[in-house]
This record gives C-alpha cells, structure tokens and sequence, in this order.
C-alpha cells in the first residue's frame, strides 16, 4: 500500500491552498548583529596588584578622564596618554563657535555679493568673539 494513492488524500492537496511547498532560503543567516572582527575583541584579561598610593593615583586618572579604568588601562598602553571626556562646559563653548561661525560665513557672502567696506565692522566684532572662545576652550584642557 506504499505505492497506492488514495483519491481522498489527492483531493485535500488539491483543494487546500494552505499545503504548499515553502521556497528554500539561499542565504544562511538571518540577520542580527554582526561578528566583531578579530582585531577589535578584547580576550586577554591582564590582573595586578596594586600599592595603595598607585591605586590612589590610578584612581585619580580614571576620575579625571572620566572614563572606566579598563579604558584608561588601553589608553595608557596604545598612546602613553590618557585624554579626558569633552566636558559639559567645553560642549556649550563649541556650541557658541557653531553659532559664531555660521554668522560669520552669511556675513562673508554679504560681503561678496554687496562689497567689503559694508561688513568689515560686523566681521571685526564676530573675529574678537571667536578667539575669546578658543581662548577659553583652549585653557579648559
């Protein structure tokens, strides 16, 4: 009976829409965060111990960069350096130099199209402005 088709199980194929072969899918992963390349994972774990004065200034680098001491750790070992975070403040300064800056761009096309001698004192005011602020983000760092 391995062979034998009965008519009642031809009939059901045929008039049920829902039995039908799904197409194979061709690619072999779905999607999903991609792999970390081999370069950028960090496998080894390095353990030390730590005098109380080194851990106080280690701690006082980690607070100052306001980074985790794993990061300031990498730092350290690819630059001999630690840079600390853009501050709130240093934010609110680069904010004010867009703002400046972008002034100061309009005012360079009015000079363009109307001609020099009519934006040179606006340009003078906007100039002075914008080494105040570097000045002051300059001596933030």
């Amino acid at each position: 009976m391995a062979g034998v088709k009965s008519r009642w199980s031809e009939q059901k194929n045929a008039y049920n829409p829902l039995i039908m072969e799904t197409p194979k899918k061709t690619y072999s992963k779905q999607g999903g965060r991609p792999k970390v390349g081999i370069g950028r994972i960090h496998k080894y774990v390095v353990s030390t111990r730590l005098s109380p004065e080194r851990k106080l200034r280690f701690s006082a680098l980690c607070r100052e960069a306001g980074q985790p001491p794993a990061e300031v750790l990498r730092q350290l070992i690819d630059r001999g350096t630690v840079r600390a975070r853009i501050t709130r403040e240093q934010l609110d300064f680069m904010a004010q130099l867009k703002g400046i800056a972008r002034n100061l761009n309009q005012l360079t096309r009015l000079a363009n199209a109307k001609g020099l001698a009519a934006v040179r004192v606006r340009h003078a005011a906007i100039i002075t402005a914008i080494e105040k602020l570097l000045k002051q983000i300059c001596d933030g760092r």
